[in-house]
């Protein structure tokens, strides 16, 4: 086969000064386009399902967070009722300033509820109303009751004076070691005693359902007229 001859100089320098245009492939270019892009959409899609994830997971976080915050709350929530403005503690000051573990006033027309103490240089006065417990009477304390029914017992020891006049004692009257008394109209459902007293007692158109009971008394008990479904003894045996 014979050989081609090498171009001349002048047309070397012709092909230098115009070279060979290169041969475009146009449909790899157009599917690499195409492949380019399908593919930014689905970044779109991965990179917005990430974002989307994400702000689910943060909303489900503070949903939780929501959620423990709720039942700490609720757990941590104090109990218990509250009281009613108009219930009141038993032998807790009334709101008008009566104390019944401490009764050094006069109160009439309200009933009470629990037992009353009268205490040492304390006087007490009760008219017209139920105590609904027991009366006691300390060393040096002074009860008056008009008209009141108790519905425990009277006690009374070193007692500087008592009078029980009118009403009615559900219990009993007990008079002991102190000084004068005074149970008149009295419908007592236990017993009188009168016990080692200093001071004069009386005992007048009483009805007793116990018995009527009077020892050692430094003066001997006045009165009459009382109905006693019980025994009649010491002192007071002809009352």
């Amino acid at each position: 086969m014979a050989t081609e001859p090498p171009p001349s100089p002048e047309v070397i320098e012709m092909m230098s000064a115009n070279p060979r245009p290169s041969i475009s492939r146009p449909g790899v270019t157009r599917a690499a386009h195409l492949r380019a892009l399908l593919a930014l959409p689905v970044t779109a899609l991965l990179v917005s399902a990430g974002c989307a994830s994400g702000s689910s997971d943060q909303a489900s976080d503070q949903a939780t967070d929501a959620r423990q915050q709720t039942v700490t709350a609720t757990v941590t929530a104090p109990t218990g009722s509250t009281p009613t403005e108009n219930t009141q503690t038993q032998n807790a000051p009334a709101t008008d300033g009566f104390d019944p573990a401490n009764c050094d006033t006069d109160r009439t027309g309200q009933d009470i509820t629990g037992d009353i103490v009268v205490r040492n240089g304390q006087t007490c006065l009760l008219a017209d109303l139920t105590v609904n417990g027991d009366l006691d009477v300390h060393h040096g304390g002074r009860l008056e009751l008009r008209g009141v029914q108790v519905t425990e017992d009277v006690e009374a020891e070193g007692h500087v004076f008592v009078l029980v006049s009118g009403g009615g004692v559900s219990g009993s009257i007990e008079l002991d070691k102190g000084g004068e008394a005074v149970v008149e109209n009295v419908r007592i459902g236990g017993s009188l005693e009168s016990e080692q007293n200093s001071g004069p007692q009386r005992f007048e158109g009483t009805t007793i359902g116990g018995d009527l009971e009077c020892e050692d008394n430094a003066h001997a008990p006045t009165g009459g007229g009382n109905q006693v479904a019980g025994e009649r003894e010491g002192q007071c045996a002809a009352l």
